[in-house]
């Protein structure tokens, strides 16, 4: 059964900081004004740091009036300075998310102060997009299930990406090379990289499919999967289940959503697909 689509801050400046980068996206009026991506492996840290400075000054010149700031973060060390910048830049008004926050659905798991709040925000972007049941697989370092069923989220799975995959056969072993993963190579290598590339696609692909399929089982026939995150896409086109889509800004619309909650003055929107 599905929910109504929910409303959503029209006012708000979104960060999400990861393992490998940052994401910083201006709303006003309840649509994007701006965005701007620092991945950390682009650049040294003093060249980032002077990146993200650029940035935050260009993000503040466009709000005009300070907006309030909600910031995501499953890398606490890498959050504080940002943090820092931020509220140098727009004030007081900055909150990071966490398990406590006015989250629009039950938390059914043993230990909720654990969950990263990248995994609450993608569980909120499934009730933004109107389902009260359903999957939010994020691929990106870590692939990430979180189960939202009949409006509670009721716990998840954790699994390997590609690269982390990869890394982890070239590191463990004496002589297996460190490989890009690519998307579908052929099923059958010929050499020590075409074989690694085989393995780990098809390896994560039919694990990620297996997984879900399952999952989906539970919560009842066409419940939907929502893919987000950088391998979201990928994931997405080989898995052959229904209700299977991408959503690349499901965290967005997750924060968006209880930052409506946090600061009732920055305005709601509907979420535009």
């Amino acid at each position: 059964m599905n929910a109504r689509p929910r409303r959503l801050a029209r006012d708000l400046l979104v960060v999400d900081v990861g393992n490998s980068k940052v994401l910083a996206v201006l709303f006003g009026g309840g649509v994007e004004r701006f965005r701007v991506r620092l991945d950390y492996a682009v650049a040294p840290r003093g060249r980032w740091a002077a990146s993200w400075r650029a940035a935050l000054g260009a993000l503040r010149a466009l709000s005009g009036a300070p907006v309030p700031v909600l910031l995501a973060s499953v890398a606490p060390r890498r959050a504080d300075p940002v943090e820092r910048g931020l509220r140098r830049h727009f004030g007081g008004r900055i909150h990071r998310a966490g398990w406590r926050d006015p989250w629009p659905f039950r938390i059914g798991v043993r230990a909720p102060a654990t969950l990263g709040a990248d995994r609450l925000a993608n569980t909120a972007g499934l009730m933004a997009l109107g389902h009260a049941s359903g999957v939010a697989i994020d691929a990106g370092t870590a692939i990430t299930f979180d189960v939202l069923d009949r409006g509670r989220l009721r716990g998840g799975l954790i699994f390997p990406g590609f690269a982390l995959v990869a890394d982890a056969l070239h590191d463990h072993t004496a002589q297996l090379p460190r490989v890009q993963p690519l998307p579908t190579p052929d099923l059958v290598g010929t050499d020590t990289g075409s074989a690694l590339r085989a393995g780990i696609h098809y390896g994560v692909t039919g694990g990620v499919v297996a997984i879900a399929a399952a999952v989906q089982r539970s919560l009842g026939r066409g419940a939907p999967l929502v893919f987000t995150g950088g391998d979201g896409e990928r994931l997405c086109a080989e898995c052959p289940l229904p209700g299977a889509r991408f959503e690349p800004d499901l965290l967005l619309a997750g924060m968006r959503l209880v930052g409506q909650r946090i600061f009732p003055a920055a305005g709601a929107a509907k979420f535009s697909r």
